[in-house]
């Protein structure tokens, strides 16, 4: 099996993530403007309810599957017994997790209350076992991840634009959601051949699997509910109107933080393999590399979508969804926290096996979460939720610390991380001197004057960052330069 470096393996991740950006950000301020608050908070109950429903049905698969096939990449035999194992585990609570929510859909008012986005839904929870996307990570096979995602996407848009016109058009906008990711999901189960072989597998080893994915699903559903139940919670204690407002506040803050996130997803499989093979120094050559550029992606996104939350609000959403943008700007720093970590959770806690102190963390975290988000949610809406969600991102963070702290402190580049701070700043200074300068901007086109903004803070940072010389920076145009060379 042909195997990238990290570096051009972060560099197709992130192009796989700048994707789901891309595409997001071209159909979204259609959509919402076509459906509207209520339109899009429907949508985005009946969501949240599926990934409650596939994370609960893969018991954890996401990350043990990758941790588990990266061990034994490089034995078709073992992968193809571990894939099928876990395939099995996976078809198997899906079953039971749909005829559990088709039994609930019964005494459920709020579920029952839209039953063709309900049904809807129920497909994409049954093919998501298919997905099998842990496989594809663990094998490290980004090339193909992104080509796939990208003409799925492509068609999605299509069909978007085609087909979804007015209000009453969330069915067919949900159905287009499904189409895409059920598409992908299947071809995805048919191109795992390559890799594995679905014959002559005998002595399924089905139990072994089962603690430590237990272990680990604990803390997915620990943070599902942080990052999952706040919009269901809405829908219950609100109205549809405080779920659009939110939604468009989360996806935002989504959007952003799978770009940071995409680096802790690549590096999660190779660290397991280190790991696995005692490969100590290269362990912690890459942490060491990680946690300079989760840091230089994450700060400067942080500070310029707090500063222009409201832009961001009224590009996405319109002016419907104005009173987003405080929201936006409680939420962003979980773009820095959340960072971070991925970086205690993905890239040290979770490789070297040590799942109930992640569990612990994000345990503690969810239950904050879920106190704040009742205490606050009744009076003050998607407000209360994003103050919820901001402590409970801080508590589980720092518990993760407290036990990793060990592994962070001594691969912290200092240097490194005064560099990037600095690099912000500047570009901080010149969108203050960009506000007093061209004020009449400012006040009549949001779009304009974001996408100057954005050009003026992001070249500003880039800019500084090469005149202080940071070694990452210049390693990421470098690997660039290279990959594009190469392809060409």
């Amino acid at each position: 099996m042909k195997e990238n470096s990290i570096k051009i393996n972060a560099l197709l991740n992130m192009v796989y993530t700048i994707s789901n950006i891309i595409f997001p950000l071209l159909t979204f301020p259609y959509v919402s403007r076509i459906l509207l608050a209520d339109g899009m908070g429907k949508i985005s109950f009946f969501t949240a309810i599926a990934n409650y429903a596939i994370m609960i049905a893969s018991l954890g698969i996401s990350v043990y599957g990758i941790r588990a096939t990266s061990n034994v990449r490089y034995n078709k035999k073992k992968l193809s017994k571990t894939t099928i194992e876990l395939f099995l585990i996976n078809l198997i609570m899906t079953i039971i997790v749909i005829l559990t929510l088709l039994l609930l859909s019964f005494f459920v008012k709020k579920i029952n209350s839209d039953k063709q986005l309900f049904y809807v839904y129920c497909i994409l929870i049954f093919f998501s076992v298919f997905g099998m996307n842990w496989l594809y990570s663990g094998l490290e096979q980004y090339s193909y991840i992104t080509k796939r995602s990208i003409a799925f996407k492509c068609l999605s848009l299509i069909f978007v634009f085609l087909f979804v016109h007015q209000k009453s058009d969330y069915v067919i906008y949900a159905l287009i959601i499904v189409f895409s990711t059920t598409g992908s999901n299947i071809l995805n189960f048919f191109y795992s051949k390559r890799f594995i072989s679905f014959k002559n597998i005998k002595k399924l080893e089905i139990k072994k699997h089962i603690k430590p994915m237990i272990f680990l699903f604990t803390s997915i559903l620990a943070v599902n509910i942080y990052t999952n139940l706040d919009t269901v919670m809405l829908g219950f204690i609100c109205n549809d109107k405080e779920v659009g407002l939110y939604t468009i506040a989360v996806k935002i803050k989504g959007l952003l933080l799978s770009v940071v996130n995409a680096i802790s997803s690549v590096l999660l499989p190779r660290l397991s393999y280190y790991l696995n093979k005692n490969l100590i120094d290269e362990f912690n050559r890459i942490l060491k590399k990680s946690i300079s550029i989760i840091f230089m992606i994450s700060l400067p996104l942080t500070i310029f979508f707090i500063i222009e939350a409201k832009d961001s609000v009224l590009l996405l959403g319109g002016s419907d969804y104005i009173n987003a943008a405080l929201c936006m700007q409680i939420i962003m720093p979980i773009l820095l926290i959340s960072g971070f970590s991925n970086i205690i959770g993905n890239q040290i806690l979770i490789p070297m096996g040590k799942d109930s102190y992640f569990m612990k963390a994000v345990l503690a975290g969810s239950i904050v979460d879920l106190l704040f988000n009742t205490i606050l949610m009744s009076k003050f809406g998607s407000i209360g939720a994003a103050v919820a969600t901001l402590v409970a991102e801080c508590i589980q963070m720092s518990i993760q610390l407290c036990f990793a702290w060990n592994y962070i402190i001594k691969n912290i580049q200092v240097k490194s991380i005064i560099k990037i701070i600095i690099s912000t700043i500047f570009s901080i200074i010149v969108i203050i001197i960009k506000n007093i300068v061209f004020t009449k901007l400012n006040n009549t086109n949001y779009f304009l004057n974001l996408l100057f903004t954005a050009i003026l803070f992001f070249l500003t940072f880039g800019i500084i960052m090469i005149f202080l010389k940071e070694k990452y920076c210049l390693e990421l145009i470098d690997g660039f330069g290279k990959y594009l060379k190469k392809n060409n």
